[in-house]
This record gives C-alpha cells, structure tokens and sequence, in this order.
C-alpha cells in the first residue's frame, strides 16, 4: 500500500506540474425533503421529523494530457454542515485516484461494499432514530484516505485505499475486486486492517453477490470482524430481494443476523425490514419498515423502526 501512496502521489504531481487545465466547469444541485424516523427504542424526546437538505457542488477541467481533475464538496443538513468533500484524477486506462478528505466518500472497498443486498430504502440492519445496532462491518474512519480504481479488463474493477496512520495509531490498508462480466451478476470480496485504534486492530472480510434478472434483484451477503479486542469478533450474514413493479416504483424485503464471538455472552441480533421506493419526476419517496431482536446482542432490547422520506430534487 505504500508503494500504492507513492505511484498514485507520483501521478497526481506530474499531471498537475507538467500540464495545464483548459477552462473548467462548476455545477451546483442540491435536495430538499423532509424525514420522519419512529423509533420504539428512542422515545429521548426529540423531534420524529428532520429537514433533508443538501446542496453539493461538482467542479472539473481536462488537462493537456488527457486526464480529468474533479473536485466535489456538500452541506446538508438544516444548519448546512460539511457532510462530504473530496478530489478525483481521472487518468483515463490507468484508473482513478481519489484523495477523500471528509466523509463517507472515502470508502475502500470493504466500507463501499459493506451491504450489497438490494433494498429500496435503508438496509435491514439500519434501524435509523437512535440507532445503537452492531452494523455489518467494524470500518475504518473514512476521512483523509486515499483510493485508487481501476477497470483493468472488461467485467472486473480492482479497488485499493490507504488511510495515513497518526501519531495513536498505524496505517489503515484495504482492497477489493469485483466481477461484473456476466450480465445481471456482480461478485466481490474485500479486505482490510482496520488500525485506528491502537492495539485493536480489526481485520475485515467482506463477501457479496448479487443477481439481477428481468425485475427482479436478489442479493447475499457474508462479512467477518477480527479483532485484536477479546471477544469482539463478529460474522454478519444478509439476504434482500426487490422488485420493480415499474419504472418508478420499487419494493424490497430483506433480512440480517449478526453473530458474536461466543465469550462476548450476547445474543445474535437478527433484523428484517420492507422497503418501498417511488419516484415521480424530480420528486421521490422512501420508506421502510423495521423489526429488530436483541439489539447490539442485548436479548432485552427488541425494537421496531419506521423511516419515511421526502426529497426533492433541483
């Protein structure tokens, strides 16, 4: 990985030394919406409904050889907080590095693929609202991490990312491939040591595939945690189907169990959840229904959550 750091620094260097950009281009969208979360495990007092708004701006030139510099940065939020901002070289057959300073933008592979199982709304496990659930992977911070991506044959993408380590803790690496060249299908698997916490160290494995036939999409799931922290490995195994009824409306049903280390003492958490999605022009709405038992492994917190969405977009 630190050879990985050295080539694409190298690259990102001489593209920017050795050429100029030609006039360049600054694009602004945005969404606004409402969100009501009920939570039967949440009831803290504070408001079921929030305001969904963001507002991101894209900006990107060519340079003299060939390659693209992006650049992406968004607020959300009522107070229009700084959610995701990050930097792309596009050097055309040598793949893409990305420097992610803040956000989830910086995703490798294993926090980008930590559930693929389709869902028209959130996923199973996700029960929004107070939240408190065991999620399907121990992932890194994704700030300030680099990513590289390359197609390197039709129907495979190869995905690498470095996290710099700081003075607490050592470096965080990670890769993936994925396999899509057989139509409808798509496989991956990933790895990475998560080393920010010091002395915790936590190897995630992470395995998918998904199928898509007609309208139709069904999707498994498979990811370990492996942790240096006694009694702190888990295994998380996912399932999900949706259906398109049409172009613009979509439902989906999906299921999850996460299983802890056996000294841990806990319970598996086991969730399932119905979603549906509806799009009408620049308007769309989400929902999902979710039924959760034994909640971060504690036998006596079972919940139910509903989320609803309300976006806009311009």
């Amino acid at each position: 990985m630190n050879n990985l750091k050295k080539l694409g620094l190298t690259a990102l260097g001489t593209a920017l030394v050795t050429s100029s950009a030609v006039a360049g281009s600054l694009d602004v969208t945005g969404t606004a919406g409402l969100t009501y979360v009920g939570n039967s495990g949440a009831d803290n007092g504070a408001s079921k409904l929030s305001q969904k708004t963001t507002i991101s701006f894209t900006g990107s030139a060519d340079l003299d050889n060939g390659f693209t510099v992006s650049y992406y940065n968004n607020v959300s939020g009522a107070g229009m907080t700084a959610a995701n901002s990050h930097f792309t070289l596009d050097m055309g057959d040598m793949g893409t590095l990305r420097y992610a300073g803040q956000g989830a933008v910086g995703n490798g592979a294993v926090g980008a693929w930590d559930d693929k199982t389709p869902a028209a709304n959130e996923e199973s496990w996700d029960i929004k609202g107070g939240g408190g659930e065991t999620g399907p992977i121990a992932q890194q911070t994704t700030a300030d991490s680099m990513i590289y991506t390359n197609n390197m044959i039709d129907g495979v993408t190869v995905m690498l990312n470095y996290k710099p380590g700081e003075t607490t803790h050592d470096s965080t690496t990670g890769g993936g491939i994925a396999f899509t060249g057989v139509e409808g299908l798509n496989v991956g698997v990933a790895i990475e040591d998560n080393n920010t916490t010091d002395g915790a160290v936590v190897e995630n494995t992470v395995v998918y595939a998904t199928y898509a036939i007609d309208a139709f999409t069904v999707g498994i799931q498979a990811n370990e945690t492996d942790s240096q922290t006694a009694n702190a490995d888990t295994e998380f195994e996912a399932w999900g189907v949706s259906y398109a009824i049409s172009e613009d409306i979509s439902v989906s049903y999906g299921s999850s169990t996460v299983e802890y280390e056996s000294g841990a003492g806990n319970s598996d958490q086991e969730a399932d959840a119905l979603g549906v999605s509806w799009t009408n022009g620049s308007m769309s709405v989400t929902a999902s229904r979710h039924d959760i038992a034994n909640v971060a492994g504690t036998a006596t917190d079972d919940r139910d959550a509903t989320e609803v969405n309300l976006t806009f977009a311009f």
